[in-house]
């Protein structure tokens, strides 16, 4: 009797863990109730959708959008699940009134737990009907417009292509498998609206103050204005909790008008393996030129009167915009900074006519990419999280389909940014200079921070017009600078360390060490060098490596007194072939260990003041050459 009395209460226990499973997890099942069925309806059957590639289909979209819109104000549309299917075929569709103003195509308002279904992507198409208008028309005549100022934005004028799918305040929505094509070859475009370009709608699909949205296995192509635009805006700050779960999957957005994508609000986006390419590349036949409207790029991070936060960019490419890939400006530093967390990982970034990514907003971090033509800027950051980081990325000067990169370094960022750092990133010039960087500021934190990078010299001839810059760093790890695998011109490599406005601007932390290899180059020191000061452990140590055919030269500035630091732990060499200049008033203290092998150069100003520390020593062997170097000397003194 004990036993069954246990039995039923075991059973009885685990009646209620279930029943409690099933309450939390809000399945009716668990009580014993039904699934709802899915509300499954086909576009052609149920709404009088042709799909031929001739009727338009217009009508049968928007009667679709209306019955599942009503449905939405229902209890079922509350609760229960609903499909829309598209089977395979071409939908002609976009309908103007007389005066141009675009319909939407799919506008769903308030619908919660509906899928929008295509049979893929390869087959199911909707197609927007050639002639409509877009942009800048006479009222009366209906003849293109172009106003005499650069701000136009006269609704009177305005022709609209409508937006193909509409999700405003929608929750649990799935979109996938079709084909959404804007057919901008065949528009009519008229004059510019707007601030710039045709800043009006003709969108493959509008997302407004909507949650947990999945767009995947879509081509959003030939839009006047944007492939996809996000903005929310539900984040009540730019710390909100409440992530909105918008991703974007296995898509492409080519060959828009203003944008693959635009993020103006939004907290919580993912894209994953799509690509956001050949912005602004199309060229209507009724103007003869490219459709394009600024920024035009591939990917638009611009916060509007709210936030853009969170969002992952997951193995996508954002190739030959004819604006910047990525660009995320923040015009009024005055202003707040709307962005936090944007991350770009194992993306392929390749400016051709324009920079690969123009970045000013806060909390950028870009992992793993290729990031081919010149990135411009950095953020101006307070703090390390709101600066502009690269970890594992290559910035290279690689042409496009034999069209060189832009730019005539890889990154250019001149007196903008702070705080900016690279971890184990390559730098590969091939016809440009490398890098043009020079902090905003030039206290230590502000400074560029290289830990464990590369820069490689791989040319076949000399690049013109400049040399490379990086007018204050820290240095840390292994840092090398060296010739390519295939470097075949021997020219002369200028390269300028250190910024003469200030002490303490070329610094490297132990442990770390700094390896000049490359040949022929030759590397001029502003402001003093310091190697190895102040370790965090007394194990930790520092080394600068000078190699043959590499000059390093510590120069003085007008009011300076520069000064090469030495630390305990830390060395300097100069190998065989290599050349050490320290010019006038330069203070070299070494507590550590400078070394100058026999066969180096090793010149030092009779006004320069040396003076070993500790256990510092300065070691010269008795073959070294007590001179400039004769073809990598300088020419000041």
């Amino acid at each position: 009797m004990i036993y069954l009395a246990k039995q039923k209460n075991w059973a009885l226990w685990c009646l209620r863990v279930a029943c409690l499973a099933g309450l939390l997890a809000g399945s009716p099942a668990a009580f014993g109730l039904a699934t709802p069925p899915v509300l499954r309806k086909d576009l052609k059957k149920d709404f009088g959708a042709v799909g031929d590639g001739k009727t338009n289909d217009q009508a049968a979209f928007e009667k679709a959008a209306a019955f599942f819109n009503g449905r939405a104000q229902t209890p079922a549309g509350a609760t229960g699940s609903a499909e829309l299917r598209i089977p395979k075929g071409v939908y002609l569709v976009g309908r103007q009134d007389s005066a141009g103003k675009g319909a939407d195509l799919l506008r769903l308002v308030g619908c919660r737990n509906l899928t929008v279904v295509g049979d893929d992507s390869a087959t199911t198409e909707i197609r927007y009907a050639q002639g409509l208008r877009y942009g800048s028309f006479d009222p009366v005549s209906r003849k293109p417009y172009e106003a005499p100022s650069a701000y136009f934005v006269d609704h009177n004028y305005s022709a609209t292509g409508g937006t193909c799918v509409v999700l405003q305040g929608c929750d649990n929505i799935s979109i996938r498998n079709l084909n959404l094509n804007g057919s901008s070859s065949s528009l009519v475009v008229g004059g510019h609206w707007g601030d710039t370009g045709i800043q009006l709608p003709a969108d493959g699909i509008f997302v407004s103050d909507s949650r947990n949205i999945k767009l995947s296995q879509l081509a959003l192509h030939h839009f006047g204005r944007d492939g996809i635009q996000v903005l929310n805006h539900l984040a009540k700050s730019i710390d909100d909790p409440n992530r909105e779960g918008i991703v974007l999957e296995n898509s492409t957005c080519n060959y828009n008008g203003r944008q693959g994508l635009s993020l103006t609000g939004v907290n919580g986006f993912r894209a994953v393996n799509c690509s956001f390419s050949h912005t602004g590349r199309i060229v209507p036949a009724s103007t003869g030129k490219p459709l394009f409207s600024n920024p035009g790029a591939g990917v638009d991070v611009e916060p509007q009167d709210g936030f853009v936060t969170n969002v992952s960019l997951e193995n996508c490419r954002f190739v030959d915009n004819a604006g910047q890939a990525i660009v995320s400006d923040w015009v009024d530093e005055s202003h707040p900074s709307g962005t936090k967390n944007i991350v770009v990982s194992g993306g392929l970034l390749w400016g051709i006519t324009n920079w690969s990514a123009w970045i000013t907003q806060k909390g950028f971090l870009f992992r793993n990419c290729r990031i081919y033509g010149a990135f411009v800027h950095g953020c101006h950051a307070a703090t390390a999280a709101d600066a502009t980081r690269f970890v594992g990325c290559t910035f290279e000067d690689r042409p496009y389909r034999g069209q060189a990169a832009y730019g005539p370094f890889t990154l250019h960022s001149d007196s903008h940014a702070t705080r900016m750092s690279f971890t184990e990133c390559r730098f590969v010039g091939t016809h440009n200079y490398l890098i043009h960087a020079i902090p905003a500021a030039m206290d230590t934190a502000s400074l560029f921070h290289f830990r464990s990078c590369s820069f490689l010299y791989d040319y076949a001839q000399p690049p013109q017009g400049s040399y490379d810059k990086i007018l204050g760093a820290v240095f840390s790890g292994t840092t090398v600078f060296q010739d390519g695998p295939h470097r075949t011109s021997r020219h002369r490599t200028d390269f300028m360390l250190g910024n003469g406005g200030a002490t303490g601007t070329a610094v490297l932390r132990a442990p770390g060490s700094l390896q000049f290899l490359a040949r022929n180059s030759y590397y001029l020191v502003l402001g003093g060098l310091e190697i190895g000061r102040s370790p965090a452990r007394t194990r930790d140590a520092a080394e600068v490596v000078v190699g043959d055919g590499n000059a390093l030269v510590i120069n003085e500035s007008p009011g300076k007194v520069p000064e090469l630091y030495i630390g305990p732990t830390s060395r300097l060499t100069v190998k065989k072939g290599g050349s050490l200049e320290i010019l006038r008033h330069t203070k070299v203290t070494i507590a550590g260990q400078l070394i100058v092998e026999d066969g180096a150069y090793f010149f030092c100003d009779p006004l320069t003041k040396i003076a070993a520390t500790g256990k510092g020593q300065l070691r010269v062997g008795p073959k070294v050459i007590k001179t400039k170097h004769p073809t990598l000397r300088s020419t000041y003194y």
